[in-house]
Order: structure tokens, then C-alpha cells, then sequence
């Protein structure tokens, strides 16, 4: 289940941000932050013994606080990406609407057990449970706005939870979103991945090298799941959720490109010189 919504948003991503947007040198004012919370507690009875609880009850708690400024100024295409990215909701005309489904989750896929009953419950009785938490913030760049989510999800009769940490980049001025491929040559992006992760010493420093990838990629690595910038636009990291191209114990893959770096391994467009303040 969580690999196909990693595999929508990223999707989404790319397809919402193929037009580049145009960067424009003024001086913006920080947007101002709008905090939605929202949480939900209830019981499932099954049909099935469900394992590990060894009986036909399950309790679910989902949590979610994003700390964005409203998405009413957007275009609608970033809007859309923007639920997406929060939620992985790609039918719900608000954030509010897809915060409300999020929270309405089981996390139980329909061929597990089969259903008889839900009730609201004030907090959990049961231990394991099935639960998901979700944090959304925004770094304001100035001309670029940088968009996070991280999500931790657990499942009553998993081995182990998982989780998941996405960003993405809007352009200030024309509320567009900021591809990869805005911002350089992505033709051969996988050879320049596994490159970095070779040659700076960065990525050595933070424990990110080819040693766990998965066989098919240690030739070629995929487009990768998203990507961040600091706080200076003088580092560039390309980001794999787990399971993408490594295994979970693992963890995500980070791959550190500084601009210096970049430069003179990739072709960098003009949008991306201006982010990188190299005009």
C-alpha cells in the first residue's frame, strides 16, 4: 500500500511542475503560517483473529499537524500537488477534506479481515495498534518556498512500521513547483546520483554510499523520489524513501550534491543558475 502512494506522489510531482516557472530577484514577505490539526481514535471489530492481538478487535489513532500558510493563493495544479504531498490524496479539493480522510484511515487493506464493525473511542485500549502521524512544514526561502512532510505509519501485526519524508519546492513569484529538471539536465540524473555518491565527501560523512542498493540499481539509479535544498541554495540532496532503492534497514538513501560540484558534472539551466546564484 505504502509503496504505490510513494510511487503517486512522485508521479504527481513530476507531472504538476513540467512547466518551469520564471525566478523573479525582489524581496518577498514571509508568508504567514496557518497550523491544521486534526486526530482520531477508534475501535474495528473483525471478523478473523487478527495476529499478534490474538483477537477480533483493532484500534486505530491518526494524528496529523501541518504548518503551511494557506493554499488559497496557489494555482490549482500546486495546490493539487500540495494535498498530495501532505496526504497522498489526489481527489480532495482541500487540505482540510484530505486531512479528514487521512484521519478516517484503518491502514487495514480489505483482503486482511473483514470489517463488522468502528466506534469512536477517547484514546487507545488495546495495544498494538494501527496508527499513522503526520507533520507538515514550510521553510521560507524567500523567492522559493520548501514544503515537507514526514509520516510514520504502524501496523498492529507488522513486523515493524515504516515511514516516509517528502519535500517540494514552489517558486514564490509564480506559485509554480520546481522541478529537478528546472533546474539542470536530469538525462543521465541515475549516473550522476551514483557519481556524487562516489565523489563527495559529504555523502561519505553522513553514512549515504552505494554499499545497500538493491543490484538493479547499483548501474543506474532511478529518478529519485524528490529532492530538498539548504537554507544557502548551495546544496542540492536527492532523496529515496525506503524501499526504493535500499532496503529498510537501510533507510532512506540521501545523496548530497553541492552547486560548486554540480556545476561542472551537469548541464544547469538558466532558472537553475539564478537559484544557485551562479549569474
Amino acid at each position: 500500500m505504502h509503496r504505490y502512494t510513494l510511487a503517486l506522489i512522485a508521479a504527481t510531482l513530476l507531472f504538476a511542475a513540467c512547466r518551469g516557472p520564471e525566478p523573479q530577484p525582489e524581496t518577498q514577505q514571509p508568508l504567514p503560517i496557518v497550523t491544521l490539526h486534526g486526530k482520531s481514535c477508534f475501535e474495528l471489530t473483525t471478523r478473523d483473529t487478527v495476529p499478534i492481538i490474538d483477537d477480533t478487535y483493532m484500534d486505530v489513532e491518526n494524528e496529523f499537524t501541518i504548518n503551511w500558510p494557506s493554499l488559497d493563493s496557489f494555482p490549482p495544479a500546486t495546490r493539487r500537488a500540495l494535498i498530495l504531498l501532505a496526504f497522498a490524496d489526489s481527489t480532495s479539493p482541500t487540505l482540510r477534506q484530505a486531512g479528514q480522510r487521512f484521519l478516517a484511515q484503518t491502514w487495514v487493506d480489505d483482503d486482511d479481515w473483514e470489517i463488522l464493525g468502528r466506534r469512536p473511542i477517547d484514546s487507545v485500549l488495546h495495544w498494538p495498534t494501527n496508527n499513522a502521524t503526520l507533520v507538515g512544514d514550510m521553510t521560507d526561502y524567500g523567492t522559493l518556498l520548501q514544503f515537507s512532510v514526514h509520516s510514520e505509519y504502524n501496523v498492529a501485526y507488522a513486523a515493524h512500521g515504516t515511514y516516509y519524508s517528502n519535500n517540494l519546492l514552489v517558486d514564490r513569484s509564480t506559485g509554480a513547483v520546481v522541478s529537478l529538471a528546472d533546474l539542470m539536465d536530469t538525462t543521465h540524473v541515475g549516473q550522476l546520483l551514483l557519481r556524487a555518491l562516489e565523489e563527495v565527501p559529504l555523502n561519505h560523512d553522513n553514512g549515504n554510499t552505494t554499499e545497500c542498493l538493491f543490484d538493479e540499481y547499483k548501474s543506474c539509479l532511478p529518478q529519485p523520489d524528490g529532492f530538498s535544498l539548504d537554507s544557502t541554495c548551495s546544496v542540492i540532496t536527492a532523496y529515496f524513501n525506503i524501499y526504493t532503492v535500499q532496503s529498510y534497514a537501510c533507510g532512506m538513501l540521501f545523496v548530497d550534491m553541492p552547486v560548486n560540484w554540480l556545476a561542472a558534472k551537469a548541464v544547469l539551466t538558466p532558472y537553475g543558475k539564478k537559484v544557485f546564484r551562479l549569474e
